[in-house]
């Protein structure tokens, strides 16, 4: 057995090029989208429309940063996690922030049977980590230890704003389409079975963007990682077995283009889903961890 030790920032790749190649990333993208906005609004409606198009981009980079968490939060009904903490959770959580060496996120638990873990926040002094009450009650103690280092990890890497504004712009375009097909002639006055050209039509778009704006690297580096930081090195190789094993077999009801916030995929395969499905084949995953797959 061997004890973890802090990994310094100047012997990580991840530091400080990663986040800087993260957050410039996110900025032109943003800078990009606020451009077309300005441009379309000038185009439409001449000088307000360039007023209008300013506010709607700066309000939607401010929605973006403050609230891009809320609704995923508010979805599942969680709680922030404060007095008794029969799972030590804030201690494990504290241990794997220090040797990290950034701030401790807040826990939160939702009451949910899937064991299932995800963290948000737009930089690391608004970072949180999310744990159902399945994956305490299913996943044995080291287990949940290796899936709390894997969350810290993965806000260690401050992608959590790139993923923030992914979501947001791919979850407006499926809104958007959503609105236009219960607007197409169509489906007036019709309950079933209902047309979904706009659905249909921009589904990839939004799914090309998350995939733009992830890679399957990123995953591999944050499995690596939080791997390195724990003493029982296969734990996180068995917890992602059983969280995925778990996901297949009793899926969760998520927001759309959520997918890639948690640490498996939350909502098995189906057909209505594979254009956002984000993460890597479980199979490469288990390899690159325990060397073997299945376990």
């Amino acid at each position: 057995m061997r004890n973890p030790t802090k990994v310094p920032f100047s012997n990580m790749t991840l530091f400080p090029l990663t986040l800087a190649r993260v957050s410039l990333k996110v900025w032109i993208f943003l800078l990009a989208l606020a451009i077309v906005q300005l441009y379309l609004g000038y185009r439409l409606g001449g000088r307000p429309g360039l007023w209008i198009g300013f506010l709607w981009s700066v309000s939607f980079i401010s929605l973006i940063y403050f609230f891009a968490d809320a609704r995923l939060l508010k979805k599942f009904k969680v709680r922030k996690l404060s007095g008794q903490d029969a799972w030590n959770l804030t201690e494990m959580v504290d241990k794997y922030s220090r040797l990290a060496g950034v701030p401790r996120p807040d826990i939160f638990l939702m009451d949910h049977p899937t064991p299932i873990a995800f963290s948000m926040g737009s930089s690391w002094n608004q970072a949180r980590i999310c744990l159902s009450t399945g994956a305490l009650q299913k996943l044995t103690n080291p287990e949940i230890e290796a899936v709390l280092a894997h969350q810290v990890c993965h806000l260690r890497r401050l992608e959590m704003f790139s993923f923030a504004v992914s979501s947001s712009v791919a979850n407006s375009l499926i809104g958007l389409a959503q609105v236009l097909d219960r607007a197409w002639p169509a489906n007036w006055g019709k309950k079933k079975p209902r047309q979904f050209p706009f659905l249909t039509l921009l589904s990839p778009l939004a799914g090309l963007i998350l995939r733009i704006a992830l890679s399957d690297r990123s995953y591999y580096e944050i499995d690596d990682l939080a791997q390195n930081f724990l003493v029982d090195r296969k734990a996180l190789a068995t917890a992602l077995w059983k969280l995925e094993s778990y996901c297949q077999a009793e899926p969760l009801d998520i927001l759309p283009c959520t997918n890639h916030l948690f640490i498996v995929n939350p909502e098995g395969l189906k057909e209505s889903n594979w254009f956002f499905v984000t993460h890597p084949k479980m199979e490469n995953r288990l390899k690159r961890l325990a060397g073997t797959y299945p376990l």
